[in-house]
């Protein structure tokens, strides 16, 4: 089951601790791309988790910016802006690019809740279609 972050398997009741958790998050992550890299396509024994937007440039660790990658492209593209490196690679492979545009994506949960403050004041429950 891939959720949107470590801390989600521990609200979730699936690790008991924060290192367990992260554990199962990076682990669903490269089951999702069946351990293969989300660039080259390649299938190694040792993929990483790479930030698609890196951190240096802004990017977070949430889920839309995370794939698996192996080690040899993660290294080479560093710091780089994944459109800027990617394009630019013998490997590039435009389903592979659209499967990745597909994971950044924010995908809609159906309905969230949330409490709303009412005109008299009070806070109810409401619920917003996304």
């Amino acid at each position: 089951m891939l959720l949107s972050s470590p801390d989600e398997y521990l609200y979730q009741l699936q690790a008991n601790n924060k290192a367990d958790a992260i554990r199962l998050w990076r682990k669903a992550i490269k089951e999702a791309w069946n351990d293969c890299c989300a660039y080259c396509g390649q299938h190694k024994d040792q993929m990483t988790i790479d930030h698609i937007i890196p951190q240096s440039l802004g990017g977070t660790d949430e889920l839309m910016n995370v794939i698996c990658c192996c080690e040899d492209c993660n290294r080479d593209k560093s710091h780089t802006e994944v459109e800027i490196w990617y394009f630019q690679q013998y490997f590039f492979n435009q389903e592979r690019w659209d499967k990745l545009e597909d994971w950044r994506t924010p995908k809609t949960t159906g309905t969230k809740k949330r409490y709303v403050r009412g005109k008299n004041g009070v806070s109810t429950r409401a619920i917003i279609q996304k």
